[in-house]
C-alpha cells in the first residue's frame, strides 16, 4: 500500500471523494445535535422516548464513511450528549453503549456488501438497525445488571417493548433521511 493509498485510508469519504477535516468533523456535530434536540422534544411513543441520537450517528457514518477511530470519535461524543437526556440510574453508560453502536454501524457499512432494490441502497437501514440494537441491548443489560439488578424477564421485557422499537423507528429514520441528505452534502 502506496502512501496515498494510506492517507485515503485514513480520511473520511462521502460517494468515494474524500471529504475535508472541517466536513467530517461539522456533519457529525450537527447531526448529533439535531438528534438531541429531537429526543428533548419529541413525544414519548407509547411510553418510549426514541433515541434520535443514535439514528443520527450512524446516518453520519454512513454519510462519512469514517476509520474506526473516527467512529469511536463519534460514538463518545453521542454518549456524552446521551447522557444529558439519559433516565438511567448510571447516565455513563452511554459512554460505552454508544462508542459500541457506532462500531457496529461502522462494521456494518465497511463489510457488508451493497444490498438495494434497483438503485435504492437499503444499507442505512440495515446498519442502522444493527447500530441501535448493538447501542440499545448492551444499554438494557448494563442497567439491569448492574443498576437496577432486576430479573431476567425484566431485562428481556425491556428489550421487546423498548429496544427493538426504537431499532424500527431509528432505522426508518436513517433511510428516510439517507437519500436527501446525500444529495445535500454533494
Amino acid at each position: 500500500m502506496n502512501s496515498i493509498d494510506k492517507n485515503f485510508d485514513s480520511q473520511m469519504v462521502l460517494a468515494d471523494l474524500p471529504v475535508s477535516r472541517t466536513k467530517s468533523i461539522a456533519i457529525p456535530a450537527i447531526l448529533i445535535a439535531i438528534g438531541a434536540v429531537l429526543r428533548m422534544f419529541s413525544p414519548n411513543i407509547f411510553g418510549i422516548t426514541p433515541n434520535f441520537v443514535i439514528a443520527m450517528y450512524c446516518l453520519s457514518i454512513i454519510l462519512l464513511r469514517p476509520n474506526l477511530r473516527s467512529t469511536i470519535g463519534i460514538g463518545i461524543v453521542a454518549g456524552a450528549v446521551c447522557m444529558m437526556f439519559s433516565k438511567s440510574p448510571i447516565p455513563a453508560l452511554n459512554l460505552i453503549t454508544e462508542p459500541v453502536g457506532a462500531i457496529a454501524c461502522y462494521l456494518v457499512v465497511k463489510y457488508l456488501p451493497s444490498i438495494s432494490i434497483r438503485k435504492f441502497t437499503l444499507k442505512p437501514i440495515v446498519a442502522t438497525l444493527i447500530g441501535t440494537l448493538c447501542s440499545g441491548t448492551l444499554y438494557v443489560f448494563l442497567n439491569f445488571n448492574f443498576a437496577m439488578q432486576l430479573p431476567f424477564a425484566a431485562m428481556q421485557a425491556a428489550f421487546i417493548a423498548v429496544v427493538i422499537p426504537v431499532s424500527i423507528i431509528n432505522a426508518i429514520l436513517a433511510q428516510v433521511l439517507y437519500v436527501p441528505s446525500q444529495r445535500f452534502m454533494k
